[in-house]
């Protein structure tokens, strides 16, 4: 099996839990405006349901004997979104000015792995 979806798995597996824990339920927990609140849980979940078929897919692509055109698209999409969502997390991280972000929110790495790897 390749590591991409390994990989892809993982970063479900940590979304739903880890994420869940260190960031969903304290978000829940505190005050701010509702609206904004359930916004951010929103985004947290469409996150997870967007992390849900790739796995899935790269699997797909890689047991299957057909070797159609579409599916080399479909995994060279897959490629170039989490590329661009490692991009998309990497660049606000190392300008946070946080202690240590780069490896506190380590997301951007699994996200680069998983697109160059596809």
């Amino acid at each position: 099996m390749r590591q991409d979806k390994i990989d892809a798995a993982f970063m479900l597996a940590g979304h739903s839990s880890i994420g869940r824990r260190q960031f969903i339920l304290l978000m829940l927990d505190i005050t701010f405006d509702p609206t904004a609140k359930r916004t951010m849980e929103f985004v947290g979940h469409m996150s997870a349901i967007s992390m849900l078929l790739p796995p899935i897919v790269l699997l797909y692509a890689e047991i299957t004997t057909t070797d159609t055109q579409a599916l080399h698209y479909i995994v060279i999409y897959l490629a170039l979104q989490f590329a661009a969502w490692g991009v998309d997390h990497l660049l606000p991280t190392t300008t946070s000015g946080l202690p240590g972000a780069i490896y506190k929110m380590f997301q951007w790495m699994l996200f680069l792995a998983i697109g160059g790897l596809a």
